[in-house]
């Protein structure tokens, strides 16, 4: 399965999301992690080799690949593709993931991908970043993707100061912030079969 995160938008939890569901991914078969991104932030997530999956940048995915010792593929991409990329990145993926943060600048951006894909696009919107009660940010960003008719995960990725923790010592998030993942991870096998 090839499991592809895109945004035209900066900054919505695009490589956390990455990494994350190349953990999930790995749990079930061998899984690479292709770091697209000009910053390269799996690439230095993964650094100190504690993720239990492969990471490589985008150059060296072709060799990589061709040993055949994955069966899955997450491709972490940059930011802000042109509509001709996000054509191409559609149509070269299983599952399109398009996280967005439940602020009004990234949603309206995540409407706007959703809006340029192709027609029979695999895609599923993921909210993130989502502060905790009683704010209602998460609920409303899922009512106005829902009232555009996007595909969304009913779960949403909360902020949790675990991530720095995670990012910063090479690792997947631990504990309640890991629960959000397992919740998303259930949605996910549910519509895989």
């Amino acid at each position: 399965m090839i499991v592809t995160l895109c945004q035209f938008k900066g900054g919505v939890g695009k490589t956390t999301s990455a990494i994350h569901f190349a953990a999930l991914l790995q749990a079930k078969a061998p899984t690479l992690l292709i770091d697209s991104d000009p910053n390269k932030s799996a690439s230095l997530w993964a650094r100190k080799g504690l993720l239990p999956f492969d990471v490589c940048l985008e150059a060296e995915a072709p060799k990589r690949l061709m040993k055949g010792n994955y069966t899955h593929t997450v491709i972490d991409t940059p930011a802000r593709p042109s509509s001709d990329e996000v054509e191409s990145i559609a149509n070269g993926t299983d599952l399109l993931i398009l996280p967005t943060t439940p602020d009004p600048l990234s949603i309206s951006a995540l409407i706007q991908m959703a809006g340029s894909l192709p027609e029979d696009t695999n895609y599923k919107c993921l909210i993130t970043l989502v502060p905790p009660p009683p704010q209602k940010d998460g609920a409303d960003a899922k009512a106005a993707l829902e009232r555009h008719g996007n595909p969304i995960f009913q779960r949403a990725v909360r902020r949790y100061k675990a991530y720095i923790h995670a990012a910063s010592n090479g690792h997947t998030v631990k504990g309640p912030a890991q629960n959000d993942w397992k919740a998303i991870w259930e949605e996910l096998s549910d519509e895989l079969g």
